[in-house]
């Protein structure tokens, strides 16, 4: 019964180079994906909440498109938001009240010659 224990034990020696390196390698593409994909996610919930912001104070109301556009370039600029487009956002009113539409899409280079698009269109009332 003990020799059988001990070859057991030997034949287990823990994880080959190979599979380490391979571990490695889908851990490097995953945490590199994530650090992509992660800002698009966070600079479109700024706008967005800058926006609706505006709507839940009842200061879109009496804003034209260019006024949004203004303040939401202000916070983009405090954040460093560089590559937002501001003819995205588009503003129309119904019975006194604006409705706030922000409708893009954002490309960033993942893996050569690999893109990822993220498409965002959000309308805010």
């Amino acid at each position: 019964m003990k020799t059988l224990r001990k070859t057991n034990l030997r034949s287990q020696r823990g994880v080959s180079k190979m599979g380490l390196l391979l571990v490695a390698v889908f851990l490097g593409f995953f945490f590199s994906f994530g650090l992509k994909v992660g800002p698009i996610y966070v600079d479109h919930n700024l706008i967005v909440g800058l926006c609706q912001d505006l709507i839940d104070s009842g200061e879109a109301n009496n804003m034209t498109v260019g006024d949004v556009r203004i303040r939401v370039s202000s916070a983009l600029r405090i954040n460093s938001i560089t590559d937002f487009d501001l003819s995205s956002i588009r503003m129309r009113k119904e019975s006194d009240e604006a409705i706030i539409t922000i409708a893009y899409e954002k490309r960033v280079p993942l893996i050569a010659n690999l893109d990822l698009v993220a498409v965002f269109d959000s309308t805010l009332e």
